[in-house]
């Protein structure tokens, strides 16, 4: 893998001195136990539980930085605005200040290295997210300038890793468990109360979910859109059996996505896409790290 710039993440900063107590009312981490050092996944939902945004989030300075999908953008930060007028909280994109490089130097899952608060790194275990003002040349042989802007790539990156980017068709359709933000630690099931909790917390203390993201690898015609349904082999038949978050293709021309399919989904099972009989897709064996949520 070679370091590359990626353009389809958005910062928002979120600063005052009621943002720790704001974003802890918001999100689905733990934000006031989060360290100086760590960052973490978080989820943000809606008052059903259901995904507004999956997302990045650390502590510098003060403030608290959000890395999340542009496509998200829209969705949770009107969200996260409308609340924010009962708290003393400024909520800002700021993604024209910053631009974002993935590079292949492996670091601890959850690092967090500050330079300052205009410079950070985060650690992903087998490479990092570097984070930094944007026309400043960085210490590697190659300066941002040089780097190309590689969306793809880096989809394909998150799709392998079971992170989620959630669409205008998927905002809203999922609890966090179903894309496996728990399995990433990105929900504290102690925290106290905030947006959607009710519904995240029964779902788990209930055993209430019996769905998972999971990675697919085959053929078809054409990438499936988000959202798009896909079926699954029976017999003779063909049944719904999920939805799409994410899909790309391969140089090798298969097709890899990542899909909230049943957990209990068999890893031999024959899937396709909904409106191309010709498809095929496997599941990849589980993720590794299945259950490291936050008690």
């Amino acid at each position: 893998m070679q370091s590359y710039l990626v353009s389809q993440l958005a910062v928002v900063v979120a600063s005052g001195a009621d943002a720790e107590s704001f974003l802890q009312g918001q999100l689905t981490a733990d934000v006031q136990k989060l360290p100086p050092e760590q960052w973490s996944y978080a989820g943000h939902c809606d008052a059903k539980g259901k995904l507004l945004a999956v997302m990045r989030l650390w502590r510098s300075g003060g403030n608290f930085y959000l890395l999340m999908p542009r496509a998200s953008i829209e969705h949770s930060l009107g969200q996260l605005k409308k609340f924010s007028v009962f708290s003393k909280v400024e909520l800002a994109e700021q993604s024209g200040e910053f631009e974002v490089e993935l590079s292949p130097v492996s670091s601890p899952l959850f690092a967090l290295e500050t330079a300052d608060d205009a410079h950070f790194s985060l650690g992903l275990g087998d490479a990092q997210l570097r984070i930094r003002p944007v026309s400043i040349d960085t210490d590697d042989d190659a300066t941002t300038d040089e780097l190309e802007i590689d969306d793809e790539a880096w989809l394909r990156y998150e799709i392998e890793h079971g992170i989620a980017c959630l669409t205008d068709a998927t905002v809203q359709q999922f609890v966090p468990q179903m894309v496996g933000l728990d399995r990433l630690a990105g929900i504290n099931y102690k925290k106290g109360c905030y947006i959607g909790q009710e519904t995240i917390a029964r779902m788990h203390y209930l055993g209430q979910n019996k769905r998972a993201a999971r990675y697919l690898v085959g053929s078809a015609d054409k990438i499936p859109a988000a959202g798009a349904d896909l079926e699954r082999s029976l017999g003779e038949s063909w049944r719904r059996a999920g939805a799409v978050l994410n899909a790309v293709r391969y140089d090798s021309g298969e097709v890899a996505v990542l899909a909230v399919l049943p957990a209990d989904l068999e890893n031999d099972a024959t899937l396709r896409i909904k409106g191309d009989e010709a498809s095929r897709l496997t599941p990849r064996p589980k993720f590794d790290n299945q259950e490291i949520s936050n008690e």
